[in-house]
């Protein structure tokens, strides 16, 4: 006997099923949620202690660095040619101590154990550390090694310290006295403060004793003694990593105790986790979840009479959409191209996912409606009255306009280009009209693209033609009206000087004389044009002294004042940088001097953001109203620019004024390691 459900008894039944899964799947997910919470709590708390540890150790490691300068520095002839209270080694403690920042102070303790120097004129100037732990320590070995001293309360600060000692040996290694940087511990507890949390987690520095050196909240009470939370199974083994530790406070709430042992370092770092706490974020997701399951509940009750209602109506569209679904399969699905087909009165009756892609547009939305909602307002009633005449011409099926560019319309209103071919065929009387479309977007832009880069290439090379046309015409200029010209003179001194020889008459000391400065002369004409060609001052002096020697050339020899700022010029630290800004202001200084009738001119090098700025201002006439970018060297600064990754530009110096003056402005970009330097 076979069973048969009515679609009704069916729709029941699974939403019977539905409402099951739900509430299992709830439950479900609440409780994956609590355990991930926890989990991800866990791994936060360890996270976070692997964080607090490296941060930790960075600071220690910057101290001991510090330490380790100063010991090195004093090791050397340097340190044993003056004494330890001496104003030269207070210098260098005031400059090493620049990398300890407001974190502490750099002390130097003599072999008796006073304090005898200081980089901050701190108020342990003069006491003796002899009874201190450290200082018997050092004085009993001659281990140079860091040794780290358990944290104490200064007296004058009332504040807690710890110190990082390293041991001085004098000439024949005896001891000679100690280095010291104290470091103050709200500086350490500090750096917890920087990580934003989502709860407080207590976090702790120990010494591999237990003694509580740090705390976030701070512990007073508790500070430079062993706490109770440690006991010696607990502490872990060199090397950075981190351990979790499960227990129960007084009050029954489960800890998490993550633990870790500095690599370099005699500490401990702690994070405390209350699970409790850590819950409370899945305890108010948990509220939604439920509340939002009810309602899922809800509208599938509500569904499923709806379903009820609607499925006789399913029925009867279910034969459409098959024979719908089959012209679809056969027509459409293969085909890369948006396909619209319409009817006779030009509604749309095929849209497919290609053409939903390339309109923007849903096929329910256009499905039914005329086809002018995929074309533009300004093109709709030429482009109906087109496709009308086409739907009346003769014959039963043909291709219209092959390759026809027209314009469409996307659903937020944008227009693009479109390659269309458009076919029609009757089927029992009626016309149907299928058009292939492809969006020439992307053609057309790249073919707009290629025709201006063409341009511009065709323009830049003319431009540059004409600047190396104009150099050689400079150059040879320079060899025949000045070198030439000397060169010749030379030649008839020359002449004139053999056949005096060749008579055997007298010297004239003066036209000897004459014929050496000539010599000179030609000789400071070839060292000038080499210079023009290639400036060797700057392989012998630097881009700094090259441009200030330039510019005492240039004051020389004209009228014009130059103001030099080059604070910026140690990041000038290659021959193509260099090569490039000292030819740019060469250039911008002969323009000036051609141009511009001006009487001052700044320079300026500097780093602003991420870039080396080279601006050059004149007060001169101010820019012409057309710049012929070849004529006044400015191609030749744009691409010496460009070629260096960087940005050109000329603007008025001020604006407003008479003589508003250019500002020719470079910028260079700079890397992480140069930004480093600034």
């Amino acid at each position: 006997m076979r069973l048969s459900f009515k679609p009704a008894h069916s729709i029941i039944l699974l939403a019977g099923i539905t409402v099951c899964v739900v509430l299992l799947a709830v439950l479900l997910l609440l409780r994956d949620l609590r355990v991930r919470e926890l989990e991800r709590s866990r791994l936060e708390t360890q996270g976070l202690t692997q964080l607090f540890m490296r941060q930790t150790e960075q600071s220690l490691e910057s101290a001991d660095m510090v330490l380790q300068g100063v010991q090195e520095r004093l090791q050397t002839t340097y340190g044993r040619q003056f004494a330890l209270d001496s104003q030269p080694i207070q210098l260098l403690l005031n400059t090493r101590a620049t990398a300890l920042k407001a974190a502490g102070t750099l002390l130097l303790v003599d072999q008796h154990g006073n304090v005898v120097n200081s980089s901050l004129n701190a108020p342990e100037l003069g006491t003796n550390v002899s009874h201190q732990n450290f200082f018997k320590v050092f004085q009993a070995t001659d281990d140079l090694g860091l040794y780290v001293d358990h944290p104490s309360k200064t007296q004058q600060k009332d504040a807690w310290t710890l110190n990082l000692v390293r041991r001085l040996n004098g000439p024949r290694n005896e001891f000679g006295g100690l280095v010291v940087v104290t470091l103050r511990i709200a500086n350490l507890e500090q750096l917890f403060s920087h990580v934003k949390l989502e709860y407080d987690r207590p976090i702790s520095i120990y010494m591999l004793d237990g003694t509580l050196v740090a705390s976030s909240p701070h512990r007073e009470n508790l500070m430079g003694a062993q706490t109770p939370e440690l006991s010696r199974e607990m502490l872990p083994q060199a090397g950075g990593e981190s351990r979790l530790i499960h227990h129960r406070s007084g009050d029954g709430a489960a800890i998490v105790f993550s633990l870790g042992r500095l690599k370099s370092f005699p500490f401990l770092v702690s994070v405390m986790n209350d699970e409790d706490m850590a819950l409370a974020s899945w305890r108010e997701t948990s509220v939604p979840i439920g509340l939002g399951a009810v309602l899922v509940l809800i509208a599938i009750a509500s569904v499923a009479g709806f379903l009820i209602r609607e499925i006789k109506r399913e029925e009867k569209m279910s034969l459409a959409l098959n024979e719908a679904h089959v012209r679809y399969h056969h027509t459409v699905e293969s085909v890369m191209d948006a396909i619209v087909g319409i009817d006779e009165n030009q509604q749309v009756q095929l849209f497919n996912p290609a053409a939903e892609s390339m309109f923007q547009m849903k096929a329910v939305e256009v499905l039914g409606e005329h086809l002018s909602i995929l074309l533009p307002d300004v093109l709709r009633q030429a482009h109906i009255r087109h496709v009308e005449d086409f739907a009346g011409s003769l014959g039963e099926s043909r291709a219209m306009a092959p390759r026809l560019d027209v314009m469409g319309r996307r659903a937020d209103g944008t227009e693009f280009p479109i390659e269309s071919t458009i076919s029609k065929t009757r089927i029992g009387g009626q016309v149907q009209m299928t058009a292939v479309l492809r969006d020439v977007t992307q053609r057309r832009r790249a073919e707009f693209e290629l025709r201006h880069m063409n341009a511009q290439l065709r323009e830049l090379s003319a431009s540059l033609q004409e600047v190396r046309e104009q150099e050689r015409s400079r150059i040879a200029r320079e060899l025949h009206d000045d070198l030439g010209q000397q060169l010749t003179g030379l030649k008839l001194e020359l002449a004139w000087l053999g056949s005096r020889i060749k008579e055997g008459r007298e010297m004239p000391l003066e036209r000897v004389t004459d014929m050496k400065r000539m010599l000179d002369v030609a000789i400071s004409s070839v060292r000038r044009i080499s210079s023009d060609l290639r400036p060797l001052i700057l392989d012998d002096l630097g881009f700094a002294e090259a441009v200030q020697w330039h510019a005492s050339e240039v004051m020389k020899r004209s009228h014009l004042k130059l103001e030099l700022d080059l604070a910026a010029h140690p990041l000038v630290n290659d021959d193509a940088r260099a090569t490039a800004l000292f030819r740019i202001v060469q250039e911008a200084l002969t323009n000036i001097l051609r141009h511009a009738q001006a009487e001052n001119v700044t320079i300026t090098l500097s780093v602003e953001g991420n870039f080396l700025c080279l601006r050059i201002q004149d007060d001169g006439l101010g820019m012409p109203e057309k710049i012929r970018v070849g004529g006044m060297g400015l191609l030749s600064m744009r691409e010496r620019a460009v070629a260096l990754g960087g940005e050109f530009s000329l603007s008025k110096a001020k604006e407003g004024n008479a003589k508003a003056g250019v500002s020719i402005e470079v910028r260079l970009p700079l890397s992480a390691h140069e930004l480093e330097m600034t």
